[in-house]
């Protein structure tokens, strides 16, 4: 197999930098296989949460370290010992992030808030542990800048003029910029963490892709669909030294090559369905002699119709899709009839390639950049933990381990060749999958036109007109003093939406529900910081409504009233941490029975009673005199930070700590301005529903909800706010 001389040190030296250090994580023989047994990460000792495997269908510890066992073998490459202590590393997360093509909607929005709250409950587990001194986990997500989806987008958009985004969106690296920057500032909306490392495929293409898919050929494991297309790419296949090209065209992964060279110590699809309710595997060299492909192969990357025919197998998927010179640019997301004159596909996503001009598939960016960032990161951390949405599980998923173990199984030769046989370790372990989104029964999709952005939930926009989702003036218009969308639909990701691995169904209705329960979380934390400063003032002869003989009624004496709350918020906080943190049970029998992973349903319900039983304490105690302020204190301070450890944002976790020392709090109510505002939005409700009844013409539906936007005003918001409205 020739390598291109261009690329032939790239590939030296991602080779040899892993080899060097031992940290390919090239998978052994023992660990290759696939099977039930529950892999333990940095062993079972305290401090791990527990989390659903997606690969060994099992519960299991995530600990926050590793023991880097790979340097501790007899043997280095110069044939002297390793030094006998191990390092303890970090662990790294490697999330699959946005192919930047349009606005994220909240699909995207569950996943990455409810991978956000796992990141913090790891990260507070390990700040807190007794491994504090080890690295802290480090998140990394990519960013899919170079994709057909993108590429269709840019065309899409040349043909109208978009307010003057033309010029700004016209090419597709300019496109995937715009909506990377979106894309952030939405997850700034969401409180969702940034990244430690962000990394994007346009910069990785030349100096990590290409080499990696580079020795995945020259292990036999991936072949070349030649393309003649009489254009002017030859000089991008030739070698700097005059050497004679390679083969042009589109570079493909060869499934059943793969599992030939490893021997039956491994298999492609690791996380593909079960075989038995699916005839993926059953394809049979008979399919192809007719062209034909089977419904469920590797056929999502804008394939065309002659790529399709010669495969080898339909399981096989494209690593490197070369840029026709004649061809039209194809999608998945476009129709298969299309009469429009063929289209160059942009040069500015096109790079040199051994195989002539092309980008990469999409499939291999992710292994590729993984083996990278292993080695750079390799003093610190190790990838223990892989996660993204179940739509990636299969294929995309499963590809990316069948492409890092023929990685590694061509390193492992190349090392033994080289006379360095050494012990060698598994790919990444660990995988997390987020349920879909649906609406109405149906996925939430573009292509569906269902789907409902993260800016317009947020309220960003004044587009409401999404198919398939009602947004009545009612829902966008009820608005407390306390309302935070992000923190509402935070509170729905976490607690009302079912298990973040399963499916859940987005609806006004829910997010009401969430609205509900955070506001009456608010109203406990504002209650009962005003009754706390209000004893403080008394306690210490200090502030508004302190008399002289306050200091006389200071006491520190504990009432019943005050052990019971103690007790409840004590048992109360080690409910919510178990919650957040799971359970992995392993039976004598083998089983695992009892085990859990984050449970937000508990964990929201353990808050609901406690602010419950938290607004009784102080309804019942504010006017008794005199009232240790200490059991009323702990229990706010312990709510704040449950709030706060998963990622509730400020202005729900300090509601009710005043930033201005000018300003104070009476009662229930935040302010004048506070009244002020559900007056406006109740005004504007009224003439939404009004305005939408006479271009309707319908009167009778106007007025129902006009008058449900009374009942509201009186049964929800002004109680809220203090004030009771009676009819009549």
């Amino acid at each position: 197999m020739m390598i291109h001389t261009r690329h032939y040190q790239s590939v030296r030296r991602l080779v040899h930098r892993s080899i060097a250090h031992g940290r390919t994580s090239t998978p052994s023989p023992s660990c290759l296989r696939r099977t039930s047994t529950t892999s333990v990460v940095g062993g079972d000792s305290g401090g791990g949460m527990t989390i659903y495997n997606s690969l060994s269908s099992a519960y299991q510890k995530l600990n926050h370290y590793h023991q880097d066992d790979s340097k501790n073998h007899p043997i280095t490459e110069n044939n002297h010992p390793n030094p006998p202590s191990s390092p303890i590393l970090g662990t790294a997360w490697y999330v699959c992030g946005p192919t930047v093509y349009d606005s994220a909607h909240l699909g995207h929005g569950r996943t990455y808030v409810s991978l956000d709250i796992l990141r913090r409950v790891a990260l507070s587990l390990h700040d807190s542990g007794s491994s504090s001194s080890t690295p802290r986990p480090i998140y990394v997500m990519n960013i899919t800048d170079v994709d057909d989806k993108i590429i269709q987008r840019t065309m899409d958009i040349s043909d109208y003029d978009n307010g003057g985004a033309i010029e700004k969106l016209s090419n597709p690296l300019s496109l995937a910029r715009y909506y990377e920057m979106e894309f952030w500032q939405d997850m700034d909306s969401l409180n969702v963490l940034r990244p430690d490392v962000v990394c994007r495929v346009s910069e990785h293409v030349e100096q990590t892709i290409i080499p990696y898919i580079e020795m995945i050929l020259e292990g036999g494991m991936a072949y070349v669909i030649p393309e003649e297309d009489g254009g002017d790419g030859e000089k991008d296949c030739i070698g700097d030294d005059g050497s004679a090209p390679q083969q042009r065209g589109s570079v493909y992964f060869d499934v059943r090559a793969f599992e030939y060279v490893t021997k039956g110590r491994t298999k492609y699809g690791k996380l593909a369905p079960d075989v038995a309710s699916s005839d993926f595997f059953s394809w049979d060299e008979s399919n192809n002699n007719n062209g034909s492909s089977n419904n469920n192969s590797n056929n999502d990357e804008g394939e065309s119709p002659n790529q399709v025919q010669k495969k080898r197998d339909p399981r096989d998927f494209c690593l490197w899709k070369y840029r026709s010179q004649s061809a039209p640019i194809s999608s998945s997301s476009s129709s298969s009839i299309d009469n429009s004159p063929p289209m160059i596909e942009p040069a500015i996503v096109s790079y040199s390639s051994p195989w002539g001009p092309g980008r990469p598939g999409w499939h291999v960016e992710c292994s590729a950049m993984i083996q990278r960032l292993s080695v750079d990161f390799q003093s610190t951390h190790k990838f223990q933990l892989h996660a993204g949405g179940i739509d990636l599980k299969f294929p995309h998923h499963s590809n990316e381990i069948a492409q890092a173990e023929a990685f590694h199984e061509a390193v492992m030769k190349m090392n033994v060749n080289n006379g360095n046989e050494r012990k060698l370790e598994e790919w990444i372990p660990n995988w997390i999958h987020t349920g879909h989104l649906y609406v109405k029964g149906r996925k939430m999709s573009k292509s569906l036109k269902n789907f409902v952005t993260i800016r317009e939930m947020l309220g960003s926009s004044s587009d409401n007109s999404n198919e398939g989702v009602e947004m009545t003036a009612s829902h966008q218009n009820q608005y407390t003093a306390w309302s935070c969308p992000s923190d509402d639909f935070r509170l729905w990701c976490l607690g009302l939406s079912g298990s973040y691995r399963g499916p859940a169904t987005y609806s006004t209705d829910r997010m009401e529900e969430a609205r509900v329960i955070r506001t009456k979380w608010v109203k406990f934390l504002i209650e009962g910081q005003q009754c706390l400063d209000k004893w403080q003032a008394a306690a210490y002869n200090c502030g508004d409504g302190a008399t002289d003989s306050s200091s006389s009624q200071s006491t520190k004496v504990w009432g019943a009233d005050d052990l019971q709350l103690f007790n409840q918020v004590t048992q109360s906080r080690m409910k919510c941490h178990d919650a957040l943190v799971g359970r992995c049970t392993k039976n004598h029998d083998g089983s695992s029975r009892g085990s859990f992973d984050l449970d937000g349903a508990s964990f929201v319900k353990e808050l609901s009673k406690l602010a419950d039983s938290g607004l009784g304490y102080v309804q019942r105690t504010a006017t008794h005199k005199p009232h240790p302020e200490e059991p009323l204190r702990f229990t706010l301070e312990t709510f704040r930070r449950q709030l706060d450890l998963v990622g509730f944002t400020s202005y729900t976790v300090r509601a009710g700590i005043s930033t201005d020392e000018t300003q104070t709090l009476e009662h229930a109510s935040l302010s004048n301005s506070t009244m002020l505002d559900e007056i406006v939005a109740f005004r504007s409700a009224v003439r939404s529903a009004t305005l939408k009844g006479l271009r309707s013409k319908d009167t009778t539906a106007a007025a129902n909800e006009v008058l449900e936007l009374c009942d509201k005003l009186r049964d929800d918001i002004l109680p809220s706010l203090g004030v009771e409205l009676v009819d009549g």
